[in-house]
């Protein structure tokens, strides 16, 4: 078994402003560790039984020398780098994969995954890849559902169907996001669980599949890789040709409309993707934060001092520029902070 890592870090993660910026989105954020996510994310599909190949990293047109630096802090060589010129969603970064592995290491099965996403046990989550290999290596795009530790709202859901061997099921369906009710519902029903956007397929099996139910993401993800050029270290898809590939989700391109999805579930490695301020430790930089008869706050400061006494439940997140402060429990809306800075021209907070 060899496995493709292809790593996803086109990211913005605007719910993670003020320190997510488009310059050092999440992804190149020390948020959980004392690396990155990215570089967690590449140690996580990097071992030394060789079956791990180096990885592929797809990434924003801008963040080729940070992903080039991260790497080689962490002492990874990157098989290739590719920059996209515009973003296009996650089954155009699907296709250009498949395209890349389909011209070298076509037997490899592809390991598609976020750099934006924490997962605490990477062992566990290592041999999860390895019983959904069975499956891929059968023809199916596999795909890992968490196990839910609560109703969670903020992720997709994903329901099981016929069990084709040991923790690997069919896909009955993909839930949107649900209310609360819906998702206290799914645990009690059993057999639903978290979306985690990770994949594991090979090149044949993806390429087949686009064509079928997505074949101008396909035909131009193709023509982006054919007429792509080196741009210092990295690879440039072409942009003429990836501006028309459509922008869709492998999700709603392809898994939702195959016959071929299967899910490795349940999967519990303490994953999270760590999509808001909230779903993070209460504090870090102790010495820079002092707070006085307060809790349940998330507090973070890249430099200033912070202080907070009386308060509960807030997130407060200062930077040399900017200080966000809310409610934990409305910390999906800092995106909407985000919107209104671009409508007022503040590209210097962006």
């Amino acid at each position: 078994m060899k496995i493709q890592p292809v790593i996803m870090s086109g990211g913005s993660g605007t719910r993670l402003w003020p320190m997510s910026r488009n310059a050092r989105p999440k992804q190149f954020l020390k948020l959980v560790t004392d690396r990155t996510m990215f570089q967690e994310t590449a140690l996580r599909v990097h071992d030394e039984s060789g079956a791990y190949l180096n990885p592929v990293i797809i990434s924003g047109r801008k963040h080729g020398a940070i992903v080039t630096e991260q790497l080689a802090e962490i002492n990874i060589t990157p098989a290739e780098i590719i920059l996209e010129p515009c973003q296009r969603n996650t089954a155009a970064v699907a296709a250009v994969a498949a395209c890349w592995v389909a011209r070298g290491e076509e037997d490899a099965l592809i390991l598609l995954t976020p750099a934006d996403h924490h997962i605490a046990d990477a062992q566990g989550f290592r041999r999860a890849v390895e019983t959904g290999a069975k499956a891929a290596e059968e023809g199916y795009i596999v795909t890992f559902g968490i196990k839910p530790e609560n109703p969670h709202t903020g992720y997709g859901y994903i329901h099981t169907g016929t069990q084709l061997r040991p923790s690997i099921f069919e896909v009955a369906a993909f839930k949107e996001k649900p209310d609360i009710e819906t998702a206290q519902k799914y645990l009690s029903d059993g057999g639903y669980f978290w979306n985690a956007g990770i994949f594991l397929f090979s090149a044949k099996a993806m390429l087949d599949e686009l064509e079928r139910h997505a074949p101008d993401i396909r035909k131009f993800a193709s023509k982006a890789l054919d007429g792509s050029a080196l741009s210092g270290a990295a690879l440039r898809l072409d942009e003429p040709a990836f501006e028309r590939c459509p922008a869709n989700s492998i999700d709603y391109a392809v898994m939702e409309k195959t016959e071929k999805a299967a899910i490795v579930a349940p999967v519990d490695v303490g994953w999270t993707d760590i999509g808001s301020w909230s779903e993070l430790d209460a504090s870090q930089n102790a010495d820079n934060i002092v707070t006085i008869g307060s809790k349940n706050n998330v507090i973070r400061t890249d430099g200033p001092a912070v202080g907070v006494a009386g308060v509960d439940n807030l997130i407060v997140v200062a930077t040399s520029d900017a200080v966000l402060v809310a409610r934990r429990d409305n910390a999906q809306e800092v995106r909407a902070i985000v919107e209104e800075l671009k409508k007022r021209g503040r590209t210097d907070l962006l």
